[in-house]
């Protein structure tokens, strides 16, 4: 009996405690996603725009927007605290950056969350074309929310091509690594839709250019295996004129890189192998000899991308691939130290080897 009392007062002092730190739903706003722009203030230059949705006693749901310029972030959300009855409270899945933030550099924004607890490891991040705000206010009939959307969307592209696993832990993993530089992907609210145009990659915390969907395509498979991918390739022939799209799944590759910091040189050999979907070339690929020249014509096709690649990333001094990590983990650190990596990196000499096997040619037009 007296152990049944004692657990018995042990419960009451629980509930009790709980009790003075309870929050009725009807009275907080969870901010589901958040966006950065510069405003048009000097004084105030960040603005945040919140989405988060609202529900009455009577059970119905609403979304609305709220948004505040500031001096910092945290300026921000005070302001935006008073532009509600409700509590707001950072329950946040998504978090976009405009453009022209995301140009400027984001570490001062983005080192908020570090220090913040309420914001999560595993929030997803992404650069808006224009603003971010002019996204999380489109009213598209087909989507009732906005922030469940985009949160799901950049989950999807994540599992299609690994290189779009952006979040936040990732993106300052790879800022502060000295051997890779972040990605983000990039999307659109231009038009009838919310769409993904492609990747955007940085030179430390800036946003520095823009990659479409055929080179985000071609980065993805530089960076890391791959395990049942997709790939969609148009292939135009100068010579013969032929053109066609091949569109290749169960795609399973290996990255195998050679370094040699002597002549500070580095080779990438691709081993890939997939399925043919689809192909809307002349060639009948029922015979071998014709599936064997499909393969050739992938592999240059991915060899002569992979260089236009390479060019345009060194061009922009942006390593998104991690040859930085590979030249410092092939030498001593306090060598690596002493290198003057961006000039080097812009010089650097990149060959590209790729081997194409083909499981089973699928279906042909």
């Amino acid at each position: 009996m007296q152990n049944k009392i004692t657990v018995l007062i042990a419960v009451c002092i629980l509930l009790l405690t709980g009790c003075g730190t309870s929050n009725i739903i009807e009275d907080l706003g969870i901010i589901q996603s958040v966006a950065f722009d510069m405003s048009e203030s000097k004084e105030n230059p960040i603005k945040t725009t919140v989405l988060y949705p609202t529900v009455t006693k009577e059970g119905t749901f609403d979304i609305q927007t709220l948004a505040a310029n500031g001096k910092s972030t945290h300026d921000t959300f005070i302001k935006l605290q008073n532009l509600t009855n409700l509590k707001l409270v950072r329950g946040q899945n998504t978090i976009l950056f405009g453009e022209e933030l995301s140009k400027k550099g984001l570490m001062n924004v983005v080192e908020t969350f570090e220090r913040d607890p309420e914001f999560g490891a595993r929030v997803k991040f992404a650069i808006v074309e224009g603003k971010g705000e002019d996204l999380l206010k489109k009213k598209i009939p087909s989507i009732k929310d906005n922030a469940e959307y985009l949160y799901t969307f950049i989950e999807k592209l994540g599992n299609q091509n690994k290189v779009l696993n952006t979040n936040n832990y990732r993106f300052l993993r790879d800022y502060y690594d000295d051997g890779i530089d972040p990605v983000l992907p990039v999307f659109s609210s231009e038009g009838e839709n919310i769409e993904f145009k492609g990747l955007g990659t940085f030179k430390g915390d800036q946003y520095v250019t823009f990659l479409n969907l055929s080179e985000t395509q071609i980065l993805n498979l530089l960076s890391e295996d791959i395990k049942d991918g997709k790939l969609m390739i148009s292939i135009n022939k100068e010579e013969s004129g032929e053109n066609f799209q091949l569109f290749l799944s169960s795609i399973n590759s290996e990255i195998d890189n050679k370094v040699n910091t002597g002549n500070m040189s580095v080779e990438i050999i691709l081993d890939l192998k997939g399925s043919v979907l689809e192909y809307t070339g002349t060639m009948d690929l029922s015979e071998e000899k014709y599936q064997r020249q499909l393969e050739k014509q992938v592999e240059q096709y991915l060899v002569t991308n992979s260089k236009k690649l390479l060019i345009k990333l060194q061009e922009y001094q942006t390593d998104p691939i991690g040859i930085g990590t590979l030249i410092r983990n092939s030498m001593t650190y306090e060598r690596w130290n002493k290198m003057k990596w961006d000039e080097i990196y812009s010089n650097l000499d990149v060959k590209v080897k790729v081997k194409v096997d083909l499981i089973n040619t699928g279906k042909s037009k």
